[in-house]
């Protein structure tokens, strides 16, 4: 039993963390005074899509070397543009062009339907990454083949290394990262683009749908890349313990490690974090609350007032 548990100690540890946090963001979603409708079939299809991108992850650890497939560390990025793009094309089309005898001119933007914070996230994870991936890149050397995989202490004439998240490991991140953030803004922009009806209370129920679609687009990609960056940050957290030693010719013995091994535990500890914090807003997109008829019909007190008073 000891020994199972120490050998799913990283996804024990995630799930725990994630639970923790999607309670926290269930808990804000209910308090919260903004007008949000539930998530709708397609929504939750789509979490299940990208939470499949973090499954083929963890179980790649079983059927590839650490080595080999330098693309799976991309795949819940992946996962999740797929996952953004069926959303955004069918959550359209079962909205549909919708009539109205008049409709609110008032200018809106891919910005316009969620919170700054969901955006200030979304763009501080796509940047960490980013930055992650440039470092470790700079920091990475060549293996026998040729490619980015190593750390190499150098130790006199000999050297020792370890598999590393190099340039080999990133540039698939970095690329599947570039078209999550295409697939997003053209998911944004769909949910935008749509005429608001002018009526106060169809306008409500309009902007409660689209801030609804903003956010499982936002926590799908904000999700991906938060596991990514957690999974990033674990491999460059055990690749840090690297260390050698060699005695010199007057027998003392000199040990050798890495220039950032004192961050092997913060980067262990940061990516646990990141990942079930990253596990949580997918799994938020999939366990928000539904949207009923019941909530359909509801008119917030604003949007009634504005109606009569008109």
């Amino acid at each position: 039993m000891s020994f199972f548990l120490w050998l799913w100690f990283e996804e024990i540890a995630v799930c725990t963390v994630a639970l923790v946090a999607l309670g926290i963001l269930l808990h804000a979603a209910r308090v919260s005074t903004v007008t949000v409708r539930g998530e709708s079939f397609i929504g939750r299809v789509s979490a299940l899509l990208a939470l499949a991108g973090i499954v083929l992850l963890w179980w790649s650890r079983w059927w590839a070397t650490p080595d080999e497939n330098v693309w799976r560390y991309a795949l819940p990025i992946l996962a999740a543009v797929f996952a953004i793009a069926i959303h955004a094309t069918f959550s359209a089309r079962a909205t549909g062009e919708r009539q109205f005898d008049a409709v609110d001119l008032a200018l809106r933007s891919i910005w316009s339907y969620g919170s700054r914070w969901w955006f200030v996230g979304w763009w501080t994870l796509a940047a960490l990454i980013t930055a992650t991936v440039v470092l470790a890149g700079l920091a990475s050397s060549t293996d026998e083949r040729g490619r980015y995989t190593m750390m190499v202490i150098q130790l006199g004439t000999s050297r020792a290394g370890t598999t590393f998240f190099g340039w080999s490991f990133g540039l698939p991140v970095l690329v599947a990262l570039a078209v999550l953030v295409a697939v997003v803004l053209m998911a944004l922009r769909r949910v935008s683009i749509p005429a608001v009806p002018a009526d106060p209370i169809h306008r409500e129920r309009d902007r409660a749908h689209r801030r609804g679609r903003t956010r499982t687009i936002l926590s799908i990609a904000c999700g991906a890349v938060s596991f990514t960056l957690g999974a990033s940050w674990l491999f460059i957290g055990q690749s840090s313990r690297l260390a050698a030693s060699m005695s010199t010719p007057e027998g003392m013995r000199v040990d050798v490690g890495t220039s950032f091994a004192a961050l092997a535990m913060p980067l262990a500890v940061g990516g646990i974090l990141l990942e079930g914090l990253g596990l949580a807003l997918i799994a938020f997109a999939l366990f928000q609350p539904r949207a009923r008829a019941a909530d359909r019909s509801r008119v917030p007190s604003a949007a009634r007032a504005e109606s009569v008073a008109n």
